[in-house]
């Protein structure tokens, strides 16, 4: 859920509020362009590419010019976690290697590199600066932060600066003064030119800030309740708010985007795509010439595409070796829908690792396939591994599913088993309502499904067919063509497939016949389900 933080009006007064929208890439050249024209200087821009947010263009006035490289992040906002309010960040996304070369260029030669985030709110644009030098090696995902003081003084007084977590000034900006940072980025960054008092971004006890070991994690450490279990696995039937519960669990011991990381099995999902493959990749190399997209006019990046093979890391390799590098804190690899797919194949050599001892490490020293081994070698871990404590993996699964497949014994003894029960939750949704054809008014979701459920359950229908309170959300209960898609649909193929009776009047009837007379208002459950109150 949002939360509202400090923000800066357009006098540079600082408000409490919601952050604003991120600035997309395509707006990022008006920006730029308008913010340069203020000051009389004009643009060329030469090459740009969304995916690496890399643009490259020239800007001149009268006789001067300078070539540029800009890195703009879109995501310049406060970064939760335990963090201070009075912070924005931008999050380096993207792997080093993308634009490694770039951010080590010489500061005082062309084309020179800025990296950057825009705030734009009420009429106020602000660019917020960070030496990418600082930044060399750095680790997928990395922050980059700075105070809103500095933001707010920009605000005021066109130009503002701050102190980051890596010593090294932040510099921020009005769109006008564009021109007068990229003459002066190099000088900017290491010297102070405003008056204001220069606070860091939050340092306490426990947080790093180092991005010179790979997969370091700037966040807070973070606890997590010691009566959680490391392997945990929440089944229910549908819509009982099992991927709920465990966002809630998440967000409360696993406050920051960092520390965590989601993925969802799937019939085709392999041990390749959890673990880590090799896999073709794109790299690129200098073309010589000017280069035209397709349509023979617009000027394309002056680059080559090439393929290279090259070991992917996995979802669980990757948090592996992130916790193994932190071991400090403290990840949760979460596994959503995981007998979609065959689980037991998935973890494959990893299988063992989740055998734990008391303290919640590794009972067993595993060898994974060779080019996990090689991947963990160059994070710096030889030899057999086993899970650390500070790894936990949380699971959600439906067996109601059409596409399940069950989970083995060994594979379950393995896990903390969580019952997410029929009715749990159903508080929240207690204000909700159905419309429903053939009744004069709405009724509670609640006492609708209830009533479905019990006469289910008469009927010998297990619980992991029945609805739970989530299975339709409050704005699909509003849409009157959602109770034929997606309620109706799933009671009359999923539940009572094969006996349609046991729900439905009108024998086995046909869900097409089932939506002709729901439509005619006719009541199409039998006679002794009662939605009233009686």
């Amino acid at each position: 859920m949002p939360i509202a933080v400090t923000q800066v009006e357009l006098n540079g007064e600082t408000v409490t509020d919601f952050d604003p929208p991120h600035v997309t890439f395509e707006d990022q050249e008006q920006i730029i362009s308008e913010g340069l024209k203020q000051r009389g200087w004009t643009v060329t821009f030469l090459e740009s590419d969304k995916a690496t947010r890399r643009r490259l263009f020239k800007i001149s006035k009268g006789s001067a010019s300078l070539s540029v490289i800009t890195y703009i992040f879109p995501n310049l906002a406060w970064s939760s976690g335990g963090r201070s309010h009075e912070e924005k960040r931008i999050q380096l996304s993207r792997p080093y290697a993308e634009h490694a070369e770039d951010f080590t260029r010489d500061k005082n030669k062309e084309p020179r590199c800025a990296l950057m985030g825009i705030y734009r709110r009420n009429g106020l644009i602000l660019f917020c600066a960070w030496d990418p030098a600082a930044y060399a090696e750095h680790s997928n995902p990395s922050s980059c932060y700075v105070r809103t003081d500095a933001m707010a003084s920009a605000a005021q007084t066109g130009f503002g600066q701050g102190i980051d977590t890596k010593k090294r000034f932040v510099c921020c900006f009005t769109p006008d003064l564009l021109a007068y940072y990229l003459e002066n980025l190099a000088f900017l960054h290491d010297n102070k030119v405003v008056d204001d008092d220069l606070e860091m971004p939050m340092l306490e006890e426990g947080v790093t800030s180092s991005l010179d070991e790979k997969l370091t994690v700037a966040v807070n450490v973070n606890k997590v309740n010691e009566r959680l279990p490391r392997n945990r696995i929440f089944y229910g039937a549908p819509g009982t708010g099992k991927s709920h519960n465990l966002d809630l669990d998440l967000k409360s011991n696993f406050p920051d985007e960092a520390l965590f990381e989601r993925t969802t099995f799937y019939p085709d999902y392999t041990s390749g795509t959890f673990l880590g493959s090799y896999r073709p990749t794109p790299i690129y190399r200098g073309g010589v010439g000017a280069f035209l997209e397709a349509d023979r006019k617009t000027p394309a990046p002056s680059l080559e595409p090439m393929i290279d093979y090259r070991f992917v890391p996995g979802p669980f390799l990757r948090l592996l070796a992130k916790a193994l590098n932190n071991p400090e804190h403290n990840f949760c690899l979460v596994i959503e829908e995981i007998n979609r797919a065959n689980a037991s194949a998935v973890f494959a050599d990893a299988f063992q690792m989740l055998d734990r001892d008391e303290d919640g490490n590794g009972k067993f020293a595993v060898t994974l396939a060779p080019e996990s081994m090689d991947f963990l070698a160059s994070m710096g871990h030889f030899g057999p591994v086993r899970i650390p404590a500070n790894l936990y993996v949380w699971a959600s699964m439906n067996s109601a599913d059409q596409g399940v497949t069950p989970l083995d014994s060994a594979f379950k003894r393995r896990w903390s088993m969580e019952y997410v029960g029929i009715d749990e939750g159903e508080d929240v949704v207690e204000d909700w309502e159905l419309e429903l054809a053939f009744l004069p008014a709405p009724i509670k979701w609640n006492k609708f499904r209830q009533a479905i459920n019990n006469h289910l359950v008469s009927q010998g229908i297990t619980e992991d067919r029945l609805l739970g309170p989530f299975f339709m959300t409050e704005r699909e209960l509003s849409w009157p063509r959602a109770f034929e898609d997606k309620l109706l649909l799933y009671l009359r193929d999923d539940v009572v497939k094969n006996a349609p009776s046991k729900l439905f009047t009108g024998g086995s009837a046909t869900f097409g016949a089932l939506v002709k007379r729901y439509r005619q208002k006719e009541n199409i459950f039998v006679p002794e389900i009662s939605f009233s109150d009686g």
